[in-house]
């Protein structure tokens, strides 16, 4: 039995063939997640920063598949890490995405999506894996690597802003946010790692360790007020919300540290966004101070006719929706997203109303158990305790800036939501009652048949991106489609071309 007053540690060894393995999903997926903007090498000469950003996604989890492939072949005795009640309904959940997608307009497309999402729920699994048995080290070791990822970004950012001002004209204010098609998918990946930043200045016990990850997480946030990211800092804000609620006083510290990190960020926004280009005769840089006249012009962000058109779909296809991945085709009129901005309606729409419950409930099975992790905390476990703050707050994060925009959609956010899936998830599990992992045998027919699983999901993904991915600028040239629209614009799913 556990004692609510005992310290508990995280294990450092276990037997575990995926945390044991020389190959460290963990990092890998944290790299995959950190290059993705920086384009340390072209994947695709003529393809956009999105496409680029998902080719490197796929090749990501199939490198997972690979690797899960490997170890039932070579295992017989995997370790379950997951609630019985949570799995039911996560599995339920992509069984009734694979009916929808069979009998969907463009099968091929649903199964891709279908395969996607399952592919990163496996990442997440095994790097829950590698953090509940490898413990503290790796786990301070990604948020080490996620520190350093953004301080890279931050660098190019200067590099940037110090041309920008040598130049001496009136810049575009979309010149400052590198590597991204749009501005906006910069504000997805800070809703998860804004948080990650926090934790990583929380949990850095060496000083000059703690002044980065804080200089770092500050810059972060001036970033977020350069580009204006409404959704993302209403999200980290309902999440703060929700931790203070939740934990009290556990969460006070956690709390302080995010918001003085804003207020740091944002006194740099002042000086080098708006007070030094006064100075210069300049107007201010970024998109903060436009804020409140694009709020009240437009305070829905042109989301309403997606949402409109989401829920015609739905009332259309309650059951088993259009299929996975179709609003990108049923809401092409609309030439304004190839999703609705909103995942509660993108999953209904798409997937069908007893998938969304299905999925809903996964959710707040998943909450209940990071929650309940608070009783095995002892009182002086500040750490830990802080810890289960910032976890509760990027979950939270993550929800409500997914009510009003594409996190779950775009290549470089899905990843970093599998990266705190799996984070999360390996913490819980190392503080939970021993218990709670067991370690089953698995059958020949059983580890047979997850291999042709595994390739089956492998030929879903190739089957989804061919032919587009041979030519991808006549894909997204094709996928204007300017004999039927006036003005289309392309709009990212897969690919930047978005519709089909």
């Amino acid at each position: 039995m556990f004692s609510a007053q005992r310290t508990l540690t995280m294990p450092a060894v276990s037997a575990d063939p995926v945390a044991s393995s020389r190959i460290s999903i963990s990092v890998l997926v944290v790299i995959a997640a950190v290059i993705g903007p920086l384009r340390l090498f072209e994947l695709v000469g003529d393809a956009s920063y999105h496409d680029k950003q998902r080719i490197l996604e796929i090749f990501c989890v199939v490198l997972v598949t690979l690797f899960s492939t490997f170890v039932l072949v070579r295992r017989d005795k995997i370790r379950l890490l997951h609630d019985r009640r949570s799995a039911n309904f996560l599995a339920l959940f992509f069984l009734l995405g694979l009916v929808s997608s069979v009998v969907a307009y463009s099968p091929r497309h649903a199964l891709f999506e279908c395969a996607n999402f399952l592919l990163l729920i496996i990442t997440s699994l095994l790097l829950a894996s590698e953090i509940s048995a490898k413990g503290d080290s790796l786990l301070d070791k990604i948020l080490l690597l996620c520190g350093l990822g953004c301080a890279i970004y931050i660098l190019i950012e200067i590099i940037i802003y110090v041309a920008v001002i040598n130049v001496a004209g009136q810049p575009s204010d979309l010149i400052f946010i590198f590597g991204f098609d749009n501005y906006r998918f910069l504000n997805h990946v800070q809703t998860i790692t804004l948080p990650l930043l926090g934790l990583f200045t929380i949990r850095s016990s060496d000083r000059k360790k703690k002044i980065f990850a804080w200089i770092v997480t500050s810059l972060w946030w001036t970033l977020l007020f350069v580009s204006a990211g409404r959704g993302t800092f209403i999200g980290i804000l309902a999440g703060l919300c929700m931790a203070w609620i939740c934990l009290r006083k556990d969460a006070l510290p956690w709390c302080r540290i995010m918001l003085l990190s804003a207020l740091a960020g944002f006194g740099a926004y002042l000086l080098f966004y708006v007070l030094i280009p006064v100075l210069l005769g300049l107007q201010p840089f970024g998109l903060l101070l436009s804020v409140v006249s694009r709020t009240a012009t437009n305070p829905d962000s042109s989301r309403l006719p997606l949402w409109i058109r989401a829920w015609e779909i739905l009332v259309a296809h309650p059951w088993l929706g259009a299929g996975p991945l179709h609003f990108a085709h049923f809401g092409r009129t609309v030439q304004n997203g190839a999703h609705p901005h909103n995942w509660v309606l993108q999953i209904a729409c798409e997937w069908g109303i007893p998938a969304l419950l299905c999925l809903v409930a996964a959710i707040v099975l998943g909450f209940k158990k990071l929650l309940a992790v608070r009783q095995y905390l002892a009182t002086a476990d500040i750490k830990n305790r802080l810890t289960l703050a910032a976890w509760l707050t990027t979950g939270v994060a993550i929800l409500v800036d997914g009510l009003v925009s594409g996190l779950i959609v775009m290549p470089t956010s899905q990843l970093w939501i599998a990266l705190y899936i799996g984070c999360a998830w390996g913490w819980v599990c190392s503080l939970a009652p021993a218990q709670s992992v067991a370690e089953v045998q698995l059958s020949i027919p059983g580890r047979v048949g997850g291999v042709l699983g595994m390739l089956t999901l492998l030929y879903f993904l190739g089957n989804g991106l061919w032919p587009e991915i041979q030519n991808l600028p006549l894909h997204e040239e094709q996928a204007l489609q300017k004999t039927s629209y006036g003005e289309p614009m392309l709009h990212p799913r897969i690919w930047r071309a978005g519709y089909f």
